[in-house]
């Protein structure tokens, strides 16, 4: 239920795709960052979803707002919302670099994470080079997902 996701007091549900698109598109990093600080998002925020924040690079994921996460089940960064393609233009400024860190550290909980979900901007999907940062990641996230 997102009934709730951008106002209330039930933070288990973050879903951008609740706020009007125009107002969506100009959500900055910084902005990120304090909603997730304000909800205490590492202890209570169970799915993430940027619907529309195409001016995020990740950076407001970083630091204590996700990392560690143990009760993080789902993590959509494709930007898009349902049904809608995910070809953006131009393509977002979302960054692996800043992103893959913090997944790493929710995923390195072990037996202590939720994380079931992840889904990711088409930007990084089409990288075909299978020595890339995103490459190694999603075989890390394979490995704790068949650990499990």
């Amino acid at each position: 239920d997102s009934s709730s996701a951008i106002a209330g007091d039930d933070w288990g549900v973050l879903d951008f795709c609740d706020i009007e698109k125009d107002l969506a598109t100009k959500i900055s990093d910084e902005d990120i960052r304090c909603v997730l600080l304000s909800i205490d998002a590492v202890n209570n925020l169970k799915k993430l979803r940027l619907t529309n924040c195409i001016h995020v690079t990740g950076v407001g994921l970083e630091l204590e707002p996700l990392r560690g996460s143990t009760i993080m089940q789902q993590i959509n960064l494709s930007l898009v919302g349902d049904h809608e393609s995910p070809k953006l233009d131009p393509e977002p400024p979302i960054s692996c670099a800043e992103v893959i860190p913090i997944l790493d550290s929710i995923i390195e909980r072990g037996e202590d994470c939720s994380l079931e979900y992840l889904q990711f901007p088409k930007v990084w999907r089409k990288e075909r080079n299978t020595e890339s940062d995103f490459h190694a990641f999603l075989t890390r996230f394979n490995n704790y997902l068949s650990s499990r």
